[in-house]
């Protein structure tokens, strides 16, 4: 087996990067690293800013169609018209949750005891729309900034409410029968017998129609219309002193509220009235206005019958309420910071009380003043709101509305478009073809879109949402058209018709998804990890930080390379997310995935086996996954919890109990996690070097179906078929088991937390009858502390959990075993085939360890305490372990045992392990090199070591070490500016001779300056670039040589492997987080540097070898000055370790680079030719 894309001059595989920050200040023993849960190479930019806009009119109070019921059925004088015109219970809505009693059998009460007050239980649009909006709060605070504003309305008043009914052109008659021909209603009056105020009422009702009418024998009354009409959605607000139940009769004066007997003119300074002399029960003279709908009933006839409770009061034309202003989470948000922020909004979301004390948002405006609301939001964002990070934010306002503006700056009322009452007074719009508003003489709309011009204008969009019937684009064309009109002067293009509970939270979902994306989209949402190049195919890992539920997701990439020129080849051959969505059954943004067509196992300690990744109900051993085991109980709260089946399906894949389709879950965008610190692992035919059975081994499987490996934070490393890239079956070892029950917690979308975070490799081994076979091994990085292998020899046959579990060795840890940043490596050695690794960090000594084991078992061959062979190495003042390690044959024997293994770890030591005994117990342990600044501080080595020949073999015998120093994991780390440096160091003690009693320093080599410089490209730009000096090193009269990065930016430091290609350069790209140099960090995640050092010299070549001006190939145009640039900039974004191809015309070598602004830059270098620098042929 041969990892192609591990372009170094060993014969083993190098590892990815890791990246850790320690904090010399702890107080205990021994000191701990710093590490961030997240990664920290992301442009993380300003949280975006929400203005939630509620247009808080009375009729926000009704439901979706229009009835208006709060308070209703609370009244225990009025219970004779619980049947009627107050009920006690409703019928739940689809997607809707009763916000304080959530009922029994599909029904809930209208109406509530909340403490001492009454509290509105209803469907209605307002608590609709508060739940709307706390759902986005608890999905989105730890990554949104949000603020909440209303009408700003005065003068508050609670009232009592009436339905009321307009009659037929005879008046009202009672029936025995619903439907039909003729329009019905409860009748209130039906069977109100008795001395209560209701059936008094209704006494007097049977005295004006007759005792023939059936006023209260027939349970039917006939209507013309209703106020719960959606068109009218409308009751009478009034004081004490009506009868429940009253008709209203001798009228209208006048006929009909239109012209001629009022003008528009009257309309908007209010001064409409139809009145009726009478009424019976008798009330005296009674008169309306038109509502906000422009309605007033003008009918023969109008019953009113007593409801619920309302409010009422003025609002400002020209301005909003704010109710709270803009809340964050903080800058960098934790579980804590997010549910303080959210508990900010939780007073003025609560429902609907009785008591005006209370400080919820309450339904109290009588008229829209859409475009004083808007214009208030202006005027909010101008007092610049404080961002999360103190970057700039983007700003975007979401109006919630259940109509249409009406009432324009001036405080004119006009009736909304699409309304009889428009028609009647002559108020129109007509809009252009791409939905914007062409004339109108409504001043409340043309006041709304200015104000929301205005807020385009200042680089604010605004989304609207329209709630109900009365905007229904089905029902109410005009309104639908207006609404969209004000969404494209928004410059968001369209309005989201909300006409149910599902379809405002999908609405409200979009909305801030696309917010999301905007926001991500200036500061590189996917930032990807690595890639990797086979053949003419380049697979690119990624993450998303924010996907369209806030979720981090993943995903790998295939493109095929143009191997003339090394450009990717657009689009992709395959995503490995899309391809598991519809694998795992997701068929779309619904989140419908079940999982179950995935093979998916686990490592089982009590088994000491894998295991399938299946719940347990029946006959159970103790170590299977069932709710009384270990692994079991890992999924559950506690023992009683019954929940733990279905955590297992959702980690499987399952969506159903996600909160997107009504579960407790967290909401997933896709199912596979996000890939960050885990580079791709390829695994095709087997192509080692090692002789005898081997080359059958090889033959047999020449044709073997290749797989990507890549591990997630999904808990899980995931084989994917290379050609097709659907996943074949995925391992979730067990020291990642104990954090699972966290992924279905919808915090986990804002507590990031690393699970199988390591980068696998894999090599082919002889296990202990002979037999040959490939062995795939990883570590969890940040995730866990533990080292597992899989046989891989023929990946195609595992196609069951059964097969899986069996494919599975060994899971190794111990006590000394911290988070294992350290990649694992395997190798042959005179002690036979071994996995290699260090013990990573914030192990329980905090001392670096190397371990040794056996890869078809996992015993342990060797443990060796580095620190106890060299005590005077090491510092108990700072925080240590063991990065990942590099192992080589000294004498360049391809397929022959290693006998020299070199590791850094934090404290700056270069370790030196002679490891060619074939009893374990001998190796040997020495210090090479320690690196320091120039003020004697350790430089942390986080990355692997890359080893070639030495420049002058075989003149000069021995090795030549490279590898840079710094360290990128905790967020102290974005801040540090210790100078870090490029190491190249020759090791001439030969294997199992004795090495120098002391290490190399930095006095022992010769230093290289940089120099920063830049070039015009041929597109007329500016590349920086940077040429270093050629002072003379004659190895071995020093012992190499070392290049600072203390150029500008500050902080510049070495977090993914150095590589040595053919030709002799040693490749190396850096990276300076935007927090550690002067220049804002509001303007990326920092910078990134390419570089290729003479091995030799650590200075320049004799010819250029950048193309600094992107001709497409290196000449002498790319000189700078004379001078040939050893660097160049790769822009403000993270970059990882290259992947060099070489072209297949003239041995150009590209490197494709994979950086956090979600690109692959190539770059391309001088033509080299083959040459013997090191153990592999570079290709």
């Amino acid at each position: 087996m041969h990892q192609v894309n591990r372009l170094i001059a060993v014969s083993v595989l190098s590892a990815a990067a890791v990246w850790i920050s320690s904090d010399s200040g702890a107080a205990t023993a021994p000191p701990q690293v710093n590490i961030s849960q997240s990664p920290l190479t992301v442009a993380i930019p300003a949280h975006a800013q929400v203005v939630f806009a509620v247009a808080n009119s009375e009729s926000m109070d009704g439901d979706l169609s229009g009835a208006i019921y709060l308070g209703t059925g609370s009244n225990s004088s009025i219970s004779k018209l619980n049947t009627s015109s107050s009920p006690v219970n409703y019928t739940i809505p689809s997607g809707f949750t009763p916000p304080l009693n959530q009922g029994s059998g599909g029904t809930a009460p209208y109406t509530v005891t909340s403490g001492s007050n009454l509290a509105d239980n209803s469907p209605s649009r307002l608590n609709v729309a508060k739940a709307g909006i706390a759902t986005i709060l608890n999905n989105y605070m730890g990554s949104v900034d949000f603020a909440l504003l209303d009408y700003s309305t005065s003068g508050t008043s609670l009232y009592t409410t009436w339905v009321y009914y307009m009659s037929p052109s005879g008046g009202f008659t009672f029936t025995s029968t619903s439907g039909g021909s003729s329009r019905t209603v409860a009748n209130p009056c039906y069977q109100a017998t008795g001395t209560d105020s209701v059936s008094t009422a209704c006494t007097s009702l049977v005295t004006f129609y007759g005792a023939t009418a059936g006023v209260k024998t027939l349970p039917y009354m006939v209507i013309s219309s209703s106020s719960d009409d959606a068109a009218i959605n409308d009751v009478l607000y009034a004081g004490s002193g009506l009868s429940p139940v009253f008709v209203a009769y001798s009228g209208p004066s006048p006929a009909n509220p239109y012209p001629p007997n009022y003008t528009l003119a009257q309309y908007n300074s209010g001064s409409i009235l139809e009145t009726y002399k009478s009424t019976s029960p008798n009330n005296g003279q009674f008169g309306t206005s038109p509502t906000n709908a422009g309605f007033v009933p003008f009918t023969t006839q109008v019953m009113y019958s007593q409801r619920g409770f309302g409010y009422g009061g003025s609002q400002s034309a020209t301005g909003a309420n704010t109710v709270l202003p803009m809340t964050s989470a903080g800058a960098t948000p934790t579980v804590a910071s997010t549910n303080a922020a959210i508990a900010k909004f939780t007073p003025y979301l609560a429902p609907e009380t009785n008591s005006s004390s209370t400080t919820e948002i309450k339904a109290v405006a009588g008229q829209s003043p859409v475009g004083g609301l808007l214009k208030g939001a202006l005027a909010y964002f101008n007092t610049n709101p404080a961002s999360n990070n103190g970057c700039k934010a983007t700003k975007y306002v979401v109006l919630v509305s259940d109509g249409l503006p009406t009432e324009d700056l001036s405080g004119k009322s006009w009736p909304p478009l699409g309304s009889a009452a428009a028609t009647g007074y002559g108020v129109t719009a007509t809009f252009n073809s791409d939905g914007s508003l062409n004339t109108t003489n409504d001043q409340a709309l043309t006041d709304a879109i200015s104000a929301l011009a205005s807020l385009k204008s200042a680089g604010i969009n605004t989304y609207v949402i329209g709630l109900g019937a009365g905007v229904d684009p089905s029902k109410n064309p005009t309104a639908a058209a207006t609404l969209t009109a004000m969404a494209v002067a928004g410059g968001t293009g369209n309005y989201i018709a909300a006409t149910s509970p599902n379809a405002l939270a999908s609405g409200l979902q979009t909305v801030l998804a696309q917010i999301i994306a905007q926001t991500q989209s200036v500061a590189a949402a996917a930032v990807n990890s690595h890639s990797l190049k086979t053949g003419t195919d380049l697979f690119q890992a990624s993450f998303t930080t924010a996907d369209s539920f806030a979720d981090w997701t993943g995903d790998i990439l295939d493109f095929a390379l143009n191997t003339s020129n090394g450009q990717v080849i657009t689009p992709p051959i395959w995503s490995a997310q899309a391809k598991l969505d519809v694998q795992a059954g997701n068929t779309g943004s619904a989140g419908t995935a079940t999982g179950s067509n995935r093979v998916i196992a686990t490592w089982s300690p009590g088994a000491s086996a894998g295991i399938p990744f299946q719940w347990c109900s029946s006959s159970c051993s103790s170590s299977s996954i069932a709710s009384t085991t270990s692994l079991g109980l890992a999924l559950m709260t506690s023992s009683t919890d019954t929940a733990g089946p279905s955590r297992l399906s959702f980690l499987r894949g399952n969506q159903a109990q996600e909160q997107q389709n009504g579960g407790a879950y967290r909401n997933r965008a896709h199912i596979l996690g996000d890939i960050v610190n885990s580079a791709p692992l390829y695994v095709g035919a087997p192509s080692a070097a090692y002789g005898g059975t081997y080359g059958t081994f090889a033959t047999n499987n020449a044709s073997r179906q290749p797989v990507i490996y890549a591990g997630a934070n999904d808990g899980m490393l995931h084989a994917f078929n290379a050609t097709t890239g659907n996943e074949m079956f995925a391992f979730i070892p067990n020291a990642v088991f104990s954090n699972l029950i966290n992924l279905t917690n919808p915090t986990a979308n804002i507590a990031h937390q690393y699970f199988v975070d390591g980068s696998p490799q894999a090599g082919d081994v002889q296990f202990s009858d002979s037999s040959w076979h490939t062995v795939m091994v990883s570590g969890e990085g940040g995730g866990g502390n533990s080292i597992f292998a899989l046989d891989v020899t023929n990946p195609a046959s595992i196609t069951t959990e059964a097969q899986l579990s069996a494919a599975a060795l060994w899971e190794f840890t111990d006590t000394n075993m911290g988070l294992t940043y350290s990649v694992p490596q395997i190798a042959l050695t005179a002690a036979g085939y071994a996995v290699f690794f260090g013990n990573g960090y914030n192990s329980s000594t905090g001392t670096p360890f190397l371990y040794a084991v056996n890869p078809q078992t996992g015993a342990k061959l060797a443990k060796i305490d580095l620190c106890g062979s060299v005590p005077s190495a090491c510092s108990s003042t700072y925080a240590n372990g063991l990065s990942t390690v590099a192992v080589v044959n000294s004498s360049g024997a391809v397929g022959q045992p290693v006998d020299l293994l070199y590791a850094g770890d934090l404290q700056g030591n270069l370790w030196r392990v002679d490891i060619s005994s074939s009893n374990p117990a001998n190796w040997t342990v020495s210090v090479l090199f320690q690196a320091r600044d120039s003020s004697g501080t350790p430089q942390p080595i986080t990355t692997a070591p890359t080893v070639s020949l030495n420049p002058k073999y075989p003149t000069v015998t021995g090795t030549m070490v490279f590898w840079g120093t710094g360290q990128l994991v905790g967020n102290p780390d974005l801040t540090s500016t210790q100078v870090q440096t490029v190491y190249g160091v020759i090791d001439q003690t030969a294997a199992g001779a004795t090495p120098p009693l002391s290490a190399f320093t930095r006095s022992n080599l010769v230093q290289q300056t940089l120099t920063q410089t830049s070039t015009t490209t041929v597109s007329g730009g500016t590349q920086a670039a940077r040429t270093a000096s050629n002072n003379p090193v004659n190895l071995p009269a020093v012992a190499g040589w070392y290049v600072d990065l203390n150029l500008s930016p500050a902080g510049e430091r070495v977090v993914a492997n150095a590589q040595i290609e053919n030709g002799g350069g040693v490749v190396v790209t850096s990276y300076a987080p935007a927090g550690a140099s002067s220049a804002s960090t509001c303007s990326s995640a920092g910078s990134s540097y390419l570089y290729v050092f003479n091995f030799a010299t650590g200075g320049g070549f004799s010819s250029p070898q950048l193309d600094v001006n992107q001709s497409g190939s290196v000449t002498s145009a790319d000189q700078i000055g004379g001078k040939n640039p050893v660097g160049m900039a790769l822009g403000n974004n993270f970059a990882t370790m290259p992947t060099i191809v070489y072209s297949t015309t003239n041995r150009t070598p590209f490197k494709e680079i994979s950086t956090s602004a979600a690109a692959i830059q190539t770059v391309a270098e001088t033509p080299v030719k083959m040459a013997r620098r090191a153990w592999q042929e570079i290709r």
